[in-house]
């Protein structure tokens, strides 16, 4: 309770302060680097080297020189300043070397070293020791039981086993390492980028709410992410959470709901899970967005990344299919999100667009997607965007058309004619030209357009999805993840309007 009472006595620009040379050192100093692959002191040597402009110092007391750099047998031999350590060294050894980053006047460190809280009584009272030193020497740091951290912004990483990773705008933070490098993984794979990844380990010093503050500060950051077992500072999270997520999103995975989790989250950080209704209730409050794994995690983060927030709940949803509407509809109305009717004037253009044999409710199917050589799903969609009933759409399919075309003349499914030619020329023409207007109608009605895509991958995915991405329009595999991700947008615009 005393560490506690330290950290929320510190005022904002300090913490923003200290947590800069977490991020930001102009010096590193590695104890524990080495020279044989595999090892954690040649993983996080194997990252720094790559920046010439921050000054790295290896310390190892057995060797002259780390990968083809002089090292040095204590940190305090370094004759030069040395803002951060990373500390890769026995556990018994770990009070001994912060006491001479002390000595050093290092100003913050990341703890790798593991077998401290987590491991049990006796590893506690030494994170304990660990802790009043540092407090003592004014050092601030990461861990114990961390695997590093990165901010791509001043290409800084001490991250051993994962590659570079993409900048971008969003900030993650985890109380799992190897999970964290797993969720950042996946964002890197669907094209999302990262302004700050942390393994928070035990957080023995530096707790989720002083990561949270620094980040609610950090212009590189956009949205906040993390993987949470537990809350050290409850009280102070829900007042932090409640100012951030005004200007920015907090998007938490929360684990330890139940009993074997919780005490595999105590064996794990010895992280203190507490009341998964406590959790969830305060989540709501503060307007966290709650998700149960990554992939929900970034479908909602590409959607708050490139959409404009709903006014409402109610859904307009145009498929090019009849059963997956029915599939899309229910997924929408089982999720808490409205399908109202349209206008009569909505009614009365769709008639005029479609053929007979189409709906014209919501969902509106319209069977085929080209019509006469023509895209109508296009001038569809935008009657339904424009519907004052309408806040969000849903297209269903209904892109990719002159791709699939060329896909079957390929396979000999149809012949490979001249006329047959200008038609799919037309269509690339006619798809291109009205993505262009997509994002268009996008910004100026206001209104949130998701895609679903509506065949598995039989083919080479069209060109027309890469235009799709580059104007801002999350593609989601199936209906009840778009459904998902929309109610938890919908949840925080109105959370705001509060």
């Amino acid at each position: 309770m005393e560490n506690v009472a330290k950290v929320e006595s510190v005022t904002e620009s300090s913490i923003v302060e200290q947590l800069d040379y977490i991020f930001n050192p102009c010096s590193v100093a590695v104890v524990g680097a080495s020279n044989r692959i595999g090892t954690w002191g040649f993983g996080v040597m194997n990252r720094l080297i790559g920046n010439p402009e921050r000054k790295v110092y290896p310390v190892n007391s057995k060797s002259n020189e780390v990968m083809g750099i002089k090292a040095y047998r204590k940190i305090t031999d370094i004759p030069y300043p040395v803002e951060f350590a990373v500390l890769s060294v026995p556990t018994t050894k770990t009070p001994e070397v912060m006491r001479e980053c002390v000595a050093k006047g290092v100003k913050a460190a990341l703890v790798i070293t593991g077998g401290l809280a987590e491991s049990g009584e006796e590893g506690g009272k030494l994170e304990k020791e660990l802790v009043d030193i540092a407090r003592e020497g004014g050092i601030r740091f990461i861990g114990p039981n961390s695997m590093g951290h990165i901010n791509t912004h001043s290409s800084f990483s001490t991250l051993a086993w994962m590659e570079d990773v993409k900048p971008g705008p969003v900030a993650f933070l985890s109380q799992s390492g190897t999970y964290g490098q797993r969720v950042v993984r996946t964002g890197t794979h669907r094209g999302i980028g990262f302004s700050k990844f942390v393994s928070n380990g035990n957080e023995a010093d530096i707790h989720f709410e002083d990561y949270i503050e620094y980040l609610a500060k950090d212009e590189d950051t956009k949205i906040i992410g993390a993987y949470v077992e537990g809350l050290r500072e409850g009280r102070r999270f829900f007042k932090l959470a409640r100012e951030i997520t005004r200007e920015k999103p907090i998007i938490i995975m929360k684990a330890g709901a139940t009993k074997g989790s919780a005490k595999a989250a105590k064996s794990h950080t010895a992280s203190l899970s507490g009341s998964d209704k406590i959790y969830d209730a305060m989540f709501k409050q503060s307007g966290v967005i709650r998700v149960e794994d990554e992939v929900e995690l970034f479908d909602v983060v590409t959607a708050l990344l490139s959409l404009p927030l709903p006014r409402g709940n109610r859904v307009g949803i145009l498929t090019e299919g009849g059963g997956i509407g029915v599939v899309m509809a229910e997924a929408v109305e089982k999720i808490g999100l409205e399908l109202p009717d349209f206008s009569s004037e909505t009614t009365e253009t769709l008639r005029s667009l479609l053929p007979l044999r189409c709906s014209y409710g919501n969902p509106t199917d319209i069977t085929d997607m080209v019509t006469s050589g023509n895209l109508v799903i296009f001038s569809c969609l935008w009657t339904i965007m424009e519907d004052p009933n309408i806040d969000i759409a849903i297209l269903l399919g209904g892109i990719g058309a002159s791709s699939y075309f060329s896909n079957m003349i390929e396979k000999g499914s149809f012949s490979n004619n001249e006329e047959f030619q200008k038609m799919i020329k037309s269509l690339e023409e006619q798809e291109t030209k009205n993505l262009d207007i997509m994002r268009e109608k996008i910004d100026k009605l206001g209104k949130p357009l998701v895609y679903v895509n509506l065949m598995p991958r039989v083919m080479a995915e069209p060109e027309s999805f890469k235009l799709l991405r580059e104007k801002g329009i999350p593609i989601y595999p199936n209906p009840r993840r778009a459904a998902r991700a929309l109610r938890h947008v919908v949840d925080y615009a109105e959370y705001l309007n509060k």
